[in-house]
């Protein structure tokens, strides 16, 4: 996978969603933004200004999941009891998150 660099614009509300608009940046203008050089294998974003980097995790699904650990599966995960999460988080230089 490739990384990317986004700047977040504006957000609004449309049908009780959250929408983000997001607009690509190019990867010497995401330098300069950031002052140093990025590691063009990430995914990173300017959220409010900061600088951020992209995670994701995975964790058992919120609508399947029994009090014994068993995650039988739903619709909501696609029947494998898992599902992938992920935010953007700001980027502390030097310092492993």
């Amino acid at each position: 996978m490739t990384g990317r660099v986004i700047v977040r614009g504006e957000t609004e509300i449309i049908d009780e969603r959250i929408v983000h608009h997001d607009t690509p940046l190019s990867w010497e203008e995401a330098y300069q933004r950031a002052g140093f050089r990025l590691d063009r294998r990430k995914a990173w974003g300017f959220v409010e200004g900061r600088l951020c980097e992209a995670v994701s995790w995975t964790e058992s699904c919120s609508g399947c999941s029994y009090p014994d650990g068993s995650n039988e599966g739903c619709s909501e995960c696609g029947y494998h009891g898992r599902v992938r999460r992920g935010m953007w988080v700001p980027f502390l230089r030097g310092k492993a998150v």
